[in-house]
């Protein structure tokens, strides 16, 4: 080190904010799997984040569920400086919350609830979790401003994923999936959606979403389904509810649902039912809470959670025996099962052991713009 420069303290932290909660509704394995992957995958963050710093030296002795490393920046002027350190604290959120979501799942990311913070100078161990819970998250107002355009002129895009019959893959339908105008700052889905939590603005955004995907449902074959996902706050929209309330739409809700939260769906649900659409719950786990939910709603199928699907290959020994019992008891329940973010022939092989009804993932599909499937609208 040129011993000529000066340098200012820094403290990176990620911390599970919700990691009680996700054991209760993942279940203690399928949670301990993802814990180890997510620390691997931060780990790989921090270095490319910060590979321009100077003493980057990973925290040990943190509390289960928090990683971090201090590092040392070279001096620059007051405006510079804070410029640089809001550029590793977005860098670090974006790819964090990008990391988060390929462990777990978008709503099981949203529920686990990782926060990074980026500290002044050099903290105690013991006072970090604390401190990073009061500190702010980084401001892009540049991405702001571009979702503001995407929910005045409703520029999303719609993009497909096929739904297949397990195990021999059948095409049964297609997931709606989003992402924002090409080229524009909230283009990638966890942009867009990650914005709009910041900005409290998820149900707009969603609605939005939701009526774009609309307007694909009748190029869809008779026998083929169309799914939507919306949170429970969006689906009390009155008007989307009743243009969702019909054959071939499957509505998808996103979130991990507290059981009085459940409990107040069902004469929604009611509705959408009555008009012939179905109803599944995504990145649903093994744990208690999410089971609850499911006794409470009957869906006509949940979404295994990509943490679960990612867990059975990581360790399958102690995965697939919750798993099991999990799928035995949703059998009893008279509720179909879906295995998403199958990536891989050795990941459908192990799911093959388990009384699995459909799939989706890279292994049979791609999401493409809906015009690749059905033209242009």
């Amino acid at each position: 080190m040129n011993t000529g420069t000066t340098f200012e303290a820094y403290t990176l932290v990620f911390h599970l904010r919700g990691l009680s909660a996700l054991e209760v509704t993942m279940g203690a394995a399928v949670t301990r799997s993802a814990l180890n992957a997510l620390q691997t995958g931060l780990s790989a963050l921090e270095a490319a984040v910060l590979r321009d710093e100077a003493q980057v030296l990973p925290l040990s002795g943190l509390p289960r569920g928090a990683w971090g490393a201090r590092y040392q920046s070279p001096a620059r002027a007051a405006d510079a400086q804070a410029e640089k350190q809001t550029a590793i604290h977005l860098a670090a959120t974006q790819l964090g919350m990008e990391l988060a979501k390929q462990v777990f799942g978008s709503a099981t990311a949203a529920f686990a609830r990782l926060h990074v913070a980026l500290l002044p100078g050099h903290p105690d161990v013991e006072t970090l979790p604390a401190l990073a819970e009061k500190a702010s998250p980084p401001e892009d107002v540049a991405a702001e401003r571009a979702l503001q355009q995407v929910l005045a002129h409703h520029t999303t895009r719609t993009f497909l994923q096929p739904v297949v019959g397990f195990p021999d893959a059948p095409l049964l339908g297609f997931e709606a999936l989003t992402r924002g105008p090409e080229g524009s700052l909230v283009e990638q889905a966890d942009q867009l959606f990650g914005v709009a939590a910041r900005m409290g603005q998820s149900r707009e955004l969603e609605i939005v979403c939701a009526w774009q995907a609309l307007r694909w449902v009748e190029r869809l074959p008779a026998h083929q389904w169309l799914s939507i996902n919306l949170s429970a706050l969006s689906l009390t929209d009155e008007k989307l509810r009743r243009v969702l309330a019909r054959p071939g739409i499957v509505v998808e809700l996103t979130e991990h649902l507290p059981l009085n939260n459940a409990r107040s769906l069902l004469p929604l649900i009611a509705e959408l039912r009555a008009g012939g659409a179905r109803l599944a719950l995504d990145d649903t786990g093994c744990g208690f809470a999410d089971l609850q939910a499911i006794e409470v709603l009957r869906p006509d199928f949940i979404k295994l959670c990509i943490t679960v699907v990612r867990s059975v290959k990581r360790d399958p020994a102690q995965v697939l025996r919750d798993l099991k019992a999990t799928i035995a008891h949703l059998r009893a329940l008279g509720v179909g099962v879906l295995a998403e973010g199958v990536e891989s022939e050795d990941e459908a092989r192990l799911l093959a052991t388990l009384d699995i009804d459909y799939a989706q993932g890279w292994l049979y599909g791609k999401p493409q713009p809906a015009a690749c499937f059905f033209g242009a609208d």
